[in-house]
């Protein structure tokens, strides 16, 4: 990783918890950890609203932008409907936890950094380690050239 944390906030995801093999859901995989792990820095109580939401923001837009990528990986080389339909599940409820944090923050309900750094990062590592996976060894079996060891 390029971001360098500071020694009271380290990284919250490591880079071996987010490597699938295929090249460009790497990628957005490491914006989106080096996304999450400047957010772990800037999160602080002290830190105001507005910044806070200016951060969950940043994270779901690139989030968005990622999914719709795999999802379109997903449409081009005819991945199985049934593990398609989990994955965009997945994706739809992540977005719709998110969304449901940021109206809770709107409505002056304080959300801890503890709290969404932990769901952020429990579901980037559990979605990219099963989820991601699955449909990297797909992809990378159909097309070896997504694949980084091509």
């Amino acid at each position: 990783m390029n971001t360098i944390m500071s020694e009271s906030y380290p990284y919250i995801i490591q880079p071996e918890d987010i490597h699938t093999g295929i090249t460009g859901i790497d990628q957005e995989h490491q914006i989106l950890v080096n996304m999450l792990n400047i957010a772990s820095e800037q999160l602080t109580d002290d830190c105001g609203r507005l910044s806070n939401e200016e951060i969950i923001r940043d994270l779901l837009s690139y989030a968005l932008y990622h999914f719709d990528n795999e999802e379109a990986l997903m449409l081009e080389y005819q991945y199985p409907t049934a593990e398609r339909e989990k994955h965009v599940r997945e994706h739809r409820d992540f977005s719709t936890s998110v969304a449901q944090l940021r109206l809770a923050a709107n409505k002056g309900k304080r959300v801890t950094r503890e709290e969404l750094l932990n769901f952020l990062k429990a579901w980037f590592v559990k979605h990219i380690s099963g989820t991601d996976k699955q449909l990297a060894i797909f992809l990378g079996k159909l097309d070896p050239s997504l694949s980084s060891k091509a």
